[in-house]
């Protein structure tokens, strides 16, 4: 594409974005993205509830020397934030909120595809197993049984490839602090989960 398509395609995914539910969204070089070893291995030390539980997250992902090979040939990445009151991320809803951001993450990857980004490759925080299918023993994929059950719903986790998305909100000039103080007149106190979609 030329620069000027290219400009098309991104105005319009950063509104695409917002119109399935990005609070925020925002298209920044890839070098504005940091990743740390010692991040990911978080995962495994304090162990993850999740980990080895899914393809998508470790120890079944390439890490974070796989995903800065992905940055290396990368044009932009888009950052997303949603924003939700901080009682659905603490509570029974936090499934459903991280299964919302990764279905964001996953529409506008598919939607970068098609507008020209055809190796477009989403990413979301959290694991996708107790959001997509808390209700299956296995994932399919580890347990042999087929392809992913919500392909075009679910995506990795940052988490495991040591993306450091308190840096990624700093970067995109928003708040970082994943629990803000109430403003005035703010009934419910606002919290925040992030995915971001690589655009190549």
């Amino acid at each position: 594409m030329n620069e000027s398509k290219v400009q098309k395609a991104i105005d319009a995914l950063l509104q695409f974005a917002e119109h399935v539910g990005a609070t925020r969204v925002k298209c920044m070089s890839p070098a504005v993205v940091r990743v740390e070893e010692k991040l990911a291995d978080f995962c495994r030390e304090p162990k993850c509830p999740q980990f080895g539980l899914a393809m998508s997250c470790p120890p079944y992902v390439s890490g974070p020397a796989g995903f800065r090979k992905l940055l290396e040939t990368s044009q932009y990445v888009l950052i997303i934030r949603l924003e939700i009151e901080s009682d659905s991320l603490h509570g029974v809803d936090r499934p459903e909120v991280m299964r919302l951001l990764h279905e964001i993450c996953a529409a506008v990857e598919i939607e970068a595809k098609r507008l020209g980004f055809h190796n477009a490759a989403g990413f979301a925080g959290g694991s996708c197993k107790p959001s997509f299918c808390a209700d299956q023993q296995h994932c399919r994929v580890l347990a042999g049984q087929g392809k992913c059950r919500y392909p075009d719903r679910a995506r990795p986790s940052m988490s495991g490839y040591g993306v450091n998305v308190g840096e990624l909100m700093k970067a995109a000039g928003w708040p970082n602090k994943l629990f803000p103080a109430k403003g005035d007149g703010q009934e419910q106190q606002l919290a925040w989960v992030a995915g971001l979609v690589l655009l190549r």
